[in-house]
């Protein structure tokens, strides 16, 4: 009987903490991965690449006002920049429009023709350039990824879907 009790209580105290859960998905090759956390987002990309990857969040399917994550592994090295997109064609990393760069915890790594990224970023918005990514808020979200680490080459994939984050 103790056994019985013991294991009832287990169950209870596991049912009622939070899941450590991802939502993920897939398109044209590549996968976008994200859990929010407290007060941060933390996602992983990866695409079939050794070029840059990208996601973007919008609330409509337009570019302009998009908010552009832009990943690469350089020089054996992660790095990912947060850019604004003006209009189609015209996007400019934050950094240059004087506002700190918040991307955080970025790791990465390429193995044969895949990138791999991971990284954080907070929910909240701290800039007319950044997104409000509050959980359970429906965006655009922008998928590409470029055979070339240069930010400014062409993407040899673009597409975009509505996601609830």
């Amino acid at each position: 009987m103790k056994i019985i009790i013991i294991c009832m209580a287990l169950l209870t105290i596991t049912q009622n903490q939070p899941q450590d859960t991802m939502k993920e998905v897939h398109k044209n090759n590549m996968i976008v991965r994200w859990k929010m956390e407290k007060e941060s987002i933390y996602f992983e990309m990866e695409a079939p690449t050794n070029g840059w990857v990208a996601i973007g969040f919008n609330e409509t399917t337009s570019l302009a006002g998009t908010y552009l994550l832009m990943g690469r592994i350089r020089n054996g090295k992660a790095e990912v920049v947060e850019h604004y997109t003006e209009r189609p064609g015209n996007y400019k990393p934050i950094a240059d429009l004087g506002i700190p760069n918040q991307v955080i915890s970025i790791s990465g790594d390429e193995k044969g023709n895949l990138t791999k990224l991971k990284f954080s970023i907070p929910i909240s918005k701290s800039s007319k350039y950044h997104k409000q990514l509050s959980k359970e808020t429906k965006w655009t979200l922008l998928l590409a990824y470029s055979v070339d680490d240069d930010f400014q080459h062409h993407s040899i994939m673009r597409t975009s879907m509505e996601i609830i984050l």
